[in-house]
């Protein structure tokens, strides 16, 4: 049978038609490819969203395992006060250690702060006090040195071993500024601090002296807590080591002993080479940005001779 001829009209509408069958498929694999696209992004996305907080949760967790690590550390800290440092202080320079041995209450200072006596010596807050208020025993000697003080009546070195650390970065980071300071005055024992107050007694008589320098007993030197730096001269505080020291002794635990302007607190008048060691808390609490407090109008105790 012969196939029936088609006309050059019907030829043409059937290649439009393929043509547009054609066209269509692609329309629609090209729909199915964007849509498959869309899901898979969106799924990704959704992942990535999950995992995120997922994260989240997860160091939410890290910091509430830490918040509770640290209460269960500060909860030991306060069972175990008397062989710890006297302030939690996660420094590299922290407070000095309270020596083992009994504590005796002395109840508190104007300001709320423990007063506590240990083998005759008097700690203010877990810090080793001795000013014209509170004497320490004739027999005192540091309980934590970095060199043994057997016999010695004046040393650099028997001074408080966590001092040395801090005063050995100080020193490190003073000299890479060019600047030259050294410990002039340590340790002095108590027998020595006898010479030290009668000659100036001598000098300039007891009123003028006790301005100056300690009686016996109540000096700090004997601490082996504290050191009088370079020359102790007013003049020290004009230099660029002296300034250096006052602006940034506390970032290694130190404080200005006895601040300018603060006389009627501590008894003394200002000295800005004589840095006394307290630990980073305690220390950038007295620096006061830049107005310096005493550790007598700090804690609110008073220095003052009995007589």
């Amino acid at each position: 049978m012969a196939r029936r001829r088609l006309s050059r009209r019907q030829r043409e509408v059937r290649r439009n038609r393929i043509i547009l069958a054609c066209v269509a498929s692609l329309i629609l694999i090209l729909i199915i490819i964007i849509i498959s696209v869309s899901v898979k992004s969106c799924s990704r996305s959704g992942k990535s969203d999950n995992n995120k907080e997922t994260g989240a949760i997860s160091e939410d967790n890290s910091d509430i395992q830490a918040d509770s690590n640290n209460t269960v550390n500060d909860d030991s800290a306060d069972t175990t006060a008397a062989s710890s440092t006297a302030v939690s202080d996660n420094s590299p320079y922290p407070a000095p250690q309270l020596p083992s041995g009994n504590i005796v209450s002395k109840g508190t200072t104007s300001k709320g702060f423990s007063i506590q006596e240990i083998d005759g010596a008097t700690y203010i807050d877990g810090h080793l006090i001795a000013n014209k208020t509170y004497a320490l025993p004739s027999g005192f000697i540091p309980t934590n040195p970095d060199q043994p003080v057997n016999n010695a009546d004046r040393s650099s070195t028997c001074l408080d071993k966590t001092l040395m650390s801090a005063w050995n970065s100080m020193l490190k980071d003073a000299s890479a500024n060019g600047l030259n300071i050294y410990i002039a005055s340590g340790y002095r024992s108590y027998n020595y601090q006898v010479n030290v107050y009668n000659r100036y007694v001598k000098s300039d008589g007891a009123s003028v002296a006790d301005t100056y320098s300690s009686r016996p007993g109540y000096s700090e030197h004997q601490t082996g807590l504290c050191f009088d730096l370079n020359s102790i001269e007013d003049s020290f505080q004009y230099t660029d080591e002296g300034k250096w020291v006052n602006d940034n002794c506390y970032k290694y635990g130190f404080c200005i002993r006895f601040p300018k302007n603060k006389d009627a607190y501590t008894g003394y008048k200002y000295e800005s080479w004589h840095l006394r060691y307290v630990g980073v808390d305690l220390a950038t609490k007295l620096y006061n940005n830049g107005d310096w407090l005493s550790l007598e109008e700090y804690f609110g105790i008073s220095s003052q001779y009995p007589d």
